[in-house]
């Protein structure tokens, strides 16, 4: 599937972008430099959302996370206009190969563009390929730098708060407990139970009352969705067994 997907953009970005289009940049890096940026984007954002009651996915969504970051990686100026583009070319080569569609939908009040998933197992596959240092939504296996300033050298905010007013007071020397906590916090390792694992892959397997939430669903695109989740939950602790990993810690805006 993999090789399936580079051969798709290869012959697309080689055939369809010319010298003219806005996407012409895309020429000047090898795939391998941001492939496993798409990838993985894709499948996190085709993943249902916890605390989200919709089942939708929405294109308009992922083609922009799929555009930011790609850019991010090349380290290219943000332009959101030239995301979405960027995030759409690739997301069509996901449907080439026939691993979701997009088709028109509803959305909050109107008529929008959803995603709906074709191949599930494909997109698993595909994310399990990559390895656990190359997907940015992921545990570290190797405890993260320490925070010595509110930007974070992952480019992550100590703080999340649109006021740059309160990430320039915050210091290590005026607020060294601040500091100290998230520190302290994320040099602490973690491991999954592997005896719990066992006990959800052989429940969810075998269509247990523990996922009675899932079997019981009346609507079956909530019932894929909520199985999709719990198929991704078990695949991601699947990653960690036996291995210790690593949370990187910030504080929310209070």
């Amino acid at each position: 599937m993999k090789h399936e997907l580079i051969a798709s953009l290869i012959k697309r970005i080689k055939s369809e972008i010319t010298p003219r289009s806005s996407l012409v940049y895309l020429k000047d890096y090898d795939i391998t430099a941001y492939l496993p940026i798409v990838i993985s984007t894709v499948y996190l954002y085709t993943r249902p959302k916890k605390g989200h009651n919709r089942t939708s996915i929405y294109m308009s969504e992922i083609i922009a996370a799929v555009g930011h970051n790609i850019r991010t990686k090349l380290k290219l100026k943000r332009d959101s206009a030239l995301a979405a583009k960027t995030g759409a070319f690739m997301l069509y080569s996901f449907e080439a190969i026939g691993l979701l569609q997009v088709v028109l939908g509803q959305g909050h009040k109107h008529a929008t563009y959803v995603v709906q998933i074709l191949n599930d197992t494909g997109l698993i596959a595909l994310w399990n390929s990559l390895d656990p240092s190359q997907i940015t939504k992921l545990p570290s296996e190797r405890p993260y730098a320490p925070w010595i300033s509110t930007r974070h050298e992952t480019g992550l905010l100590m703080i999340k708060t649109s006021n740059p007013k309160v990430l320039s007071t915050v210091k290590p020397e005026s607020h060294p407990i601040l500091y100290e906590c998230l520190n302290r916090s994320q040099s602490v390792g973690w491991r999954i139970n592997k005896e719990v694992y066992e006990i959800y892959t052989w429940a969810l397997r075998n269509k247990t009352e523990a996922f009675s939430d899932i079997w019981e669903a009346t609507n079956p695109e909530a019932r894929t969705t909520k199985l999709r989740e719990a198929k991704a939950i078990s695949d991601i602790a699947k990653r960690f067994l036996n291995k210790s990993f690593y949370h990187l810690y910030y504080y929310d805006f209070r």
